[in-house]
């Protein structure tokens, strides 16, 4: 069967296990995913809290970079530990499509397979 992630949620957790926390956010973004389907999204939040905060507009720009090839991107000023969540939900709007992009893409961001 085919997966819709590019690495499992479960085998990124294990090859990543190592991520120092910077900051202890509680993120909601993926809940959806984690709830209708119980898939583990810990790692993805891992990510970003292993991330200093002047790195997150980073974690953007690599997303809008490939978002902009399906004429999509995530609108964002400025960005921090306490609005990432809302920026994150405000592109999300519970759609699992997007949830699924949001994940491959923080995968992608720090473990590129191209």
């Amino acid at each position: 069967m085919e997966s819709v992630f590019n690495i499992h949620p479960d085998e990124l957790q294990k090859k990543y296990d190592y991520l120092k926390i910077i900051k202890n956010n509680n993120f909601d973004f993926l809940d959806i995913i984690k709830e209708k389907y119980n898939v583990n999204v810990s790692i993805y939040y891992k990510i970003i809290n292993s991330t200093e905060e002047f790195k997150l507009k980073n974690i953007f720009y690599f997303i809008n970079l490939r978002l902009q090839k399906i004429n999509l991107s995530i609108n964002y000023e400025n960005v921090s530990y306490g609005n990432i969540n809302e920026i994150f939900n405000n592109f999300i709007k519970k759609d699992i499509v997007k949830s699924i992009m949001i994940m491959n893409l923080l995968q992608g961001y720090i473990h590129p397979i191209f």
